[in-house]
């Protein structure tokens, strides 16, 4: 590269970016340098020390001659190049011997100077060589953030990848018994496969909502609204079902989020199923979310879903239910480690509760 490397030339990792000047000295410090950059630092840095020197010559005590000089060396090895400043300290040893030490305008060494001489050779010496750790350290760990985020992006791509194939074949499978059923002629046997074609679709399109490996929590209530929707539209339920919504903001963990997103989908078919039937001119559905704090530590939250039909059968048990739909959405409570309950609202319909810890 010819010419001094812009800073938007400069790679920048992730924590660099994230530490502001200490970032930004870090990037300037690893940053290639063309070769008239390098003559240009150094030249600068040593002339600057030099004429500084000088100004400070008159209200030095004796015994500081190389004050300047370290500072040129430091400054030049780490944002020009090593070899740069191994010329500059050079360039300022001499200096300092001729015009600094005594006797000055020679570079002869008596014994005197030569400790002077010996002293800074050995604390150049020792800055270059702290300098050189210090960027092979940086360039190490900047490798090592770069090959993380390399596999980083490797994994997310993967996983995008496996959950848009799972979600495609789950799609062909769900395609398939929508055929089927449209052949079919027996009307339980077609109820049957319509009904896990919608499950299968319904899942998924959850894998296509979920599929990132970065998730750590889902928003629920968010959640719940586009998996109603979603619900509701493979159902093929049509526009004859109203949802409402009454939702607070919860957070949950990723591995919640799928059972929860079954359940509510188990639900609302079953809802759309029990309404007055599938034909009904209107159905309206309420979803209602909450989170309350418990006595022993952590969040009790509760997910109702309100339908507005005829309401639950007497004698209907829960626990003994042979409902295909209520039975899955209890296999997914367990799962969250919480409990469905199925009960007539006061205002007529039936209420589905699902609440769990969080």
């Amino acid at each position: 590269m010819n010419g001094i490397e812009a800073p938007s030339q400069v790679w920048v990792c992730p924590t660099e970016k994230s530490q502001g000047i200490l970032g930004f000295v870090t990037a300037m410090t690893l940053a290639k340098r063309s070769l008239p950059y390098e003559v240009g630092f150094a030249s600068c840095a040593f002339g600057l020390a030099l004429y500084i020197r000088f100004l400070c010559d008159p209200i030095l005590p004796p015994g500081f001659p190389f004050l300047t000089f370290f500072p040129a060396v430091l400054l030049t090895s780490a944002f020009a190049s090593v070899r740069a400043g191994t010329v500059v300290a050079v360039a300022s040893g001499l200096a300092s011997r001729y015009f600094f030490i005594a006797p000055v305008a020679s570079f002869g060494l008596s014994g005197a100077s030569a400790v002077a001489m010996a002293f800074y050779t050995l604390v150049v010496m020792t800055e270059i060589l702290l300098i050189t750790a210090i960027k092979q350290t940086l360039l190490r760990l900047r490798a090592s953030q770069q090959r993380s985020a390399d596999l980083a992006t490797s994994r997310e791509l993967m996983f995008s990848e496996l959950q848009h194939r799972v979600s495609n074949n789950l799609g062909t499978v769900a395609a398939l018994l929508r055929l089927q059923a449209s052949q079919t002629k027996d009307a339980e046997a077609k109820q049957v496969l319509s009904m896990a074609q919608v499950r299968i679709a319904t899942i998924s399109r959850l894998q296509r909502r979920l599929h990132s490996p970065n998730i750590q929590s889902v928003a629920v209530a968010d959640f719940i609204r586009d998996m109603a929707a979603d619900t509701i539209d493979a159902a093929g339920a049509g526009s004859n079902v109203s949802l409402q919504f009454n939702l607070v903001p919860v957070q949950v963990v990723h591995e919640k989020a799928i059972p929860l997103g079954l359940i509510v989908s188990e639900l609302l078919m079953n809802a759309v199923e029990h309404s007055a039937g599938r034909d009904a001119e209107s159905v309206v559905i309420t979803i209602s979310l909450s989170q309350h704090p418990r006595e022993g530590g952590g969040n009790l939250v509760t997910l109702d879903v309100n339908d507005s039909g005829k309401g639950v059968p007497e004698g209907f048990d829960i626990e003994t239910s042979k409902s295909l739909g209520i039975s899955i959405a209890r296999q997914f409570a367990t799962q969250l480690s919480g409990k469905l309950s199925l009960f007539n609202a006061p205002d007529g319909g039936a209420i589905a509760r699902l609440q769990f810890e969080n």
